[in-house]
């Protein structure tokens, strides 16, 4: 009986299929067979050399190339894994929340003006009136804002943010950031603030979430007004024509444009300088002190109690300037007379770029407090008309909101980084932008590095719940101390709330502000595991260690050429002076 005739596999054959590159193939697979072929046109033999299947199949069986057939076929089910996730994914957008919303019966008012002109006042009015309430705002610093002002108005309210939990026995309202909302409670009224960051790619999932599902008989959105038509639609979809009532603010006191600031000579009291860059900030305040002018500092890193002293010290005319950044924008009120831009534009974290027209109305409307001021007035130490260009012009319209990360995905099949990958790399919506998960796509990298795989796929939420924690990976030494956390966490396996404390030095503003944020980490890390351990204390001391740095001399931070040791300026992109640029650049 004739033997069946077996299939012949080329180099490129093997290669296709099995990922073995051909050197690895001539050196650990038996001789090829060879076959002769006479080409007429070109007249002359072709050899072809093969492997019949037979010769695959026992050379496949060497070790040094399992290795290789592994990988390839990891990588089919990787492919294998994109498609599911990509097929998945596409399946989800806010149709769903928005028939959800559309079965509740609330109705929506919708406070539009700009800074300063009174919105979240006359909602907050409505909220004291009719309780209970919640208030919805981005800052910590806002929500604890408007606490104060309740409990001051006899209206006890609660505090719930990312970094503390303030209980108020008999509470009939909680103020809180947004993504803390409480979506099972039945309120009569809620505020939610700045509406407008409903097309943040960071945050902006939180807003509409909120504005779909709260549970209030009377919904106050406040925004500005590029927000309006958006938002406008939306309701219309979710509650109809007649379920809606838009008031319009004007602001308050009068915004004008006057000119350039050339010299710290030409400053006065109730001035802020904005600065775009920690380090900016502190060279500036650093600057104006060897000037003999007492500066208050505000900035993103700066813990929210430390931020409060500072402006304590403002208000108790400690300091009679301000200087901070673009966090002045929002979520605090001070008696400032003039904003002064000491730079117009901003690195965003992958490149410097000019100021948006909203980022300049935002922070410039901070300008003229209605009562103390009759009018605001906008400055610039440099000689670019762009400030003078965007004030007051109107920004661009809203035409998309971001949408969160669908957690329903979890339940299937399809790895968490399948459905990462593909959620960072979908194209882009027409109808809404993706929320943006880079952050937790690095964190779960990093855990793949300390566990494997088939191990983080165990507890598919806990793992989710871990790497959605706010946690500043460009910060190594946060990174580190959210590894050492979490690995703890993933390794327990019955009690699953002993989380290291942090360590880090208190003899520099750096390591006091690393330290709180550390806290702040753990803070979040337990309470996604339910326990509640806020650290008041050691939060506490960590900010009145921060209060006397800010007291002592910041001569410092003053910015010196890494070459001569001259001083250069404060918002300098680079570490040298212009003569030291020179010289290095002349040398070559």
């Amino acid at each position: 009986m004739m033997n069946k005739k077996q299939k012949e596999y080329t180099a490129k054959d093997i290669r296709n299929l099995y990922g073995i590159p051909a050197r690895q193939i001539y050196k650990l697979f038996p001789r090829p067979m060879k076959k002769v072929y006479y080409n007429k046109k070109r007249g002359y033999n072709i050899y072809r050399e093969y492997w019949t299947e037979e010769m695959v199949r026992s050379a496949l069986e060497h070790p040094e190339l399992s290795r290789y057939v592994a990988q390839k076929k990891k990588k089919e089910q990787e492919e294998i894994n994109l498609r599911k996730a990509q097929a998945l994914i596409e399946q989800y957008s806010f149709d769903g929340m928005i028939r959800e919303a559309q079965q509740k019966d609330r109705f929506f008012v919708l406070h539009v003006g700009p800074t300063n002109s009174g919105k979240t006042f006359d909602a907050m009015e409505d909220l004291k009136k009719n309780q209970p309430g919640t208030y919805l705002g981005p800052l910590r610093l806002l929500a604890l804002e408007m606490y104060e002002r309740l409990n001051g108005a006899g209206v006890p309210c609660t505090l719930l943010t990312g970094e503390e939990h303030l209980p108020v026995k008999d509470a009939t309202s909680v103020s809180s950031t947004i993504e803390l909302c409480d979506f099972h409670t039945q309120y009569k009224t809620a505020v939610i603030d700045e509406a407008q960051l409903i097309a943040d790619r960071e945050r902006g999932a939180a807003w509409l979430k909120a504005i779909c599902l709260v549970n209030a008989e009377v919904l106050h959105i406040c925004m500005s007004p590029e927000a309006l038509p958006f938002l406008r639609d939306l309701i219309e979809t979710i509650a109809g024509k007649d379920r809606f009532c838009v008031v319009e603010h004007k602001r308050l006191a009068p915004l004008r444009y006057k000119g350039q600031c050339t010299d710290y000579s030409e400053l006065k009291p109730d001035d802020a300088l904005i600065c775009f860059s920690r380090k900016s900030v502190l060279a500036t305040a650093a600057e104006l002190e060897k000037e003999g002018i007492r500066a208050s500092v505000i900035y993103g890193a700066l813990p929210p109690e430390a931020r409060r002293n500072e402006v304590k010290r403002y208000l108790n005319r400690e300091t009679t300037v301000v200087v901070a950044t673009d966090a002045i924008g929002m979520g605090i009120s001070l008696p400032i007379h003039r904003i002064i831009f000491t730079e117009t534009e901003k690195y965003d974290g992958k490149k410097y770029r000019q100021l948006t027209t909203s980022e300049v109305n935002q922070i410039a409307g901070r300008a003229g407090r209605y009562g103390l001021q009759e009018e605001g007035e906008v400055l610039v130490m440099n000689d670019s008309p762009l400030i003078r260009e965007l004030l007051g012009k109107p920004s661009p319209r809203i035409k998309r909101p971001c949408i969160s990360f669908p957690k329903e995905t979890l339940t299937s099949d399809v790895p968490i980084e399948s459905l990462l990958r593909v959620w960072q790399t979908l194209p882009r919506s027409p109808l809404f932008d993706r929320e943006n998960m880079e952050n937790s796509y690095f964190l779960y990298k990093m855990l793949l590095k300390m566990f494997p795989e088939e191990f983080l796929e165990k507890d598919r939420d806990l793992v989710f719940e871990m790497i959605t924690c706010p946690c500043d990976v460009k910060q190594q030494e946060l990174t580190r101390y959210w590894c050492r956390c979490v690995g703890s966490v993933l390794k327990q396996e019955k009690r699953k709330n002993r989380v290291p404390l942090p360590h880090y030095p208190l003899d520099t503003l750096e390591g006091c502000e690393l330290q709180y944020k550390a806290y702040d980490l753990r803070h979040q890390i337990l309470r996604r595991l339910g326990v509640e351990d806020d650290c008041t204390k050691e939060r506490k001391e960590i900010c009145r260690r921060i209060d006397e740095l800010m007291k002592e001399s910041k001569e410092q931070y003053i910015r010196r050429c890494r070459i001569c040791g001259n001083v250069i300026p404060a918002n300098s992109r680079v570490p040298i002076c212009s003569t030291c640029s020179n010289n290095e650049y002349f040398s070559y």
